[in-house]
């Protein structure tokens, strides 16, 4: 006993005793506990299991209709006027005036710049008086020969005259004209090469002017999506600014580009308010063609056991089936896929705790619609703009095409 008494005195024993005590208490009860445990489990698992005959899993669905889907080809491309030339002096001269400024619309014939006239309005009069004297000697020289009193060797030296005479009051014609640069479309004065009293020769650039209407969005496709584009057909640019535009597949090269092997393409697009400039990145939507698709969440598409897309819709006994689908575009207002039958219910709720060939209780969703929840917390302009051009917005590789 004095050897238990020294042995509690110490606190350390105490404490260590305790502990020890409560183990062996707590470990104690999972000995006995398990087969009460075990019961309750199994009269709850008779009582209350699922695949008992004359109960069935309830799902939520939506019948859903199929609606026509343009095929698209998706190209990263930029925005390019749709003319870009240099305007180049045809004489040497002094610039004397510079009426327009750089960024200002000109209209055709608008004189961009003006070089010093020198001597060359007096060379222009006296072209012209050189050229009347030719005409009245020729004119002479034909009345002496009705009478007989020219030779034919005067006569052709009086043409050759006036045919020099001509060619000189043309050439300095022309030189005056040169002296003013004019506009050869209506657009834009997008750089100015010279400055006021800079000397310019035949050939260096005085400005560069731009036709920006209509603006082109250019890009390029591979060879294997070429063949679908048709000329002509309607097409739609998504730019980097944020900015939808529509226009015309105007032109598909006929050759391929020497490095890239893919094909260029332009897209006419009507810039009547000046608002687009050219070098603004987007990417292109060209029609391929169209097909029947189904508009659903990306959230109910699962994997078969081949690891295929698809999702878990109802026959007319509401038993469960897997339809392998094939995705068509994607974006924010949902997917587009093809290989479901129309119509279609299909599962929304419930779809990852049936099985195939299952029978199920459906609720129908309320409404109808193209897009099932979670779609109503999308934003509604997203999917008004997708209901009326359902393109894919997110950003893709240069000549990514849409699987059909």
């Amino acid at each position: 006993m004095n050897v238990l008494a020294s042995f509690w005195r110490q606190r350390n024993y105490r404490i260590a005793t305790i502990v020890a005590l409560v183990s062996l208490l707590w470990l104690g009860s999972g000995v006995l506990a398990p087969e009460s445990g075990l019961k309750e489990g199994a009269d709850s698992a008779e009582s209350g299991a699922p695949g008992n005959p004359g109960e069935s899993l309830v799902v939520q669905g939506r019948r859903l209709q199929s609606q026509p889907y343009t095929t698209r080809v998706l190209v990263n491309g930029h925005t390019e006027a749709n003319r870009k030339v240099q305007l180049k002096a045809e004489l040497d001269g002094v610039i004397t005036a510079l009426p327009v400024a750089e960024g200002r619309a000109v209209r055709e014939g608008e004189v961009i710049c003006r070089i010093e006239a020198e001597d060359r309005p007096e060379r222009l009069e006296q072209a012209k008086a050189a050229l009347r004297k030719a005409e009245l000697d020729y004119a002479g020289a034909q009345r002496l020969r009705e009478k007989g009193l020219q030779s034919e060797t005067d006569i052709a030296q009086r043409s050759v005259a006036l045919a020099n005479a001509r060619a000189d009051y043309k050439r300095a014609l022309v030189a005056v004209e040169n002296l003013e640069i004019r506009a050869p479309f209506d657009g834009v004065v997008n750089h100015r090469a010279v400055e006021l009293g800079d000397f310019i020769r035949r050939g260096e650039e005085c400005a560069t002017l731009l036709d920006l209407n209509p603006v082109l969005v250019v890009g390029e496709v591979s060879e294997a999506q070429v063949g679908k584009l048709v000329p002509g057909a309607p097409a739609s640019a998504q730019l980097r600014q944020g900015e939808r535009v529509q226009g015309e597949l105007r032109y598909v090269s006929q050759e391929a580009h020497s490095v890239t092997r893919a094909y260029r393409v332009e897209v006419a697009v009507d810039n009547s308010n000046g608002s687009l400039r050219g070098g603004l990145s987007g990417q292109l939507a060209l029609p391929t063609g169209e097909v029947n698709a189904h508009r659903i969440n990306a959230s109910l598409l699962t994997l078969d056991d081949r690891g295929d897309l698809g999702v878990r819709i109802l026959d007319e006994e509401n038993r469960v089936q897997f339809r392998n689908v094939s995705l068509v575009s994607d974006g924010d207002a949902g997917i587009w896929v093809t290989g479901l039958p129309d119509p279609v219910t299909l599962i929304t709720v419930g779809q990852e705790y049936v099985t195939v060939g299952e029978i199920v209780q459906v609720e129908m969703e309320e409404g109808a619609g193209d897009l099932p929840p979670p779609s109503q917390a999308l934003d509604r302009e997203a999917l008004e703009g997708a209901e009326n051009q359902p393109v894919a917005e997110r950003p893709a590789t240069a000549g990514r095409s849409e699987p059909q």
